[in-house]
C-alpha cells in the first residue's frame, strides 16, 4: 500500500469539492496521489487545494510539466499509477467515456 499510486481525475460537477476529502483520506492512508483536473472543475474547486493536500503538482493540461517528462506528463502519470479514480464521475464524463 505504501508504494501504491492513485491518479484522481476531478471533473466539473458540483460534487467536485467533495473530492478534496477523498484525496485527503487517501493521502492519510499512505497512498501517493496525483490529481488531474478538467477546466470545468476549476469552477468548483481550486488546484491549490489539491496541491496542498497531496504535496504534488496538479495537472490541468496534457502538456503540463513537459520539461520534467520528455514523453509527456500524461504518459508518465499513466505508467506509474496503479489505480485511476474519476470523482465526481459526471454524466457528461460517463457518456464521453462510454462512447470513446
Amino acid at each position: 500500500m505504501a508504494d501504491s499510486e492513485i491518479l484522481v481525475g476531478v471533473t466539473g460537477g458540483i460534487a467536485a469539492y467533495k473530492t478534496a476529502a477523498l484525496v485527503s483520506q487517501l493521502v492519510q492512508s499512505g497512498y501517493g496521489v496525483h490529481v488531474v483536473m478538467t477546466q470545468s472543475a476549476h469552477q468548483f474547486i481550486g488546484q491549490a487545494t489539491f496541491a496542498a493536500l497531496t504535496g504534488r503538482p496538479v495537472f490541468t493540461g496534457v502538456f503540463d510539466g513537459q520539461n520534467e517528462h520528455p514523453l509527456g506528463p500524461h504518459i508518465e502519470l499513466a505508467r506509474k499509477s496503479d489505480l485511476l479514480c474519476v470523482a465526481p464521475a459526471t454524466a457528461d464524463f460517463v457518456a464521453k467515456s462510454a462512447l470513446g
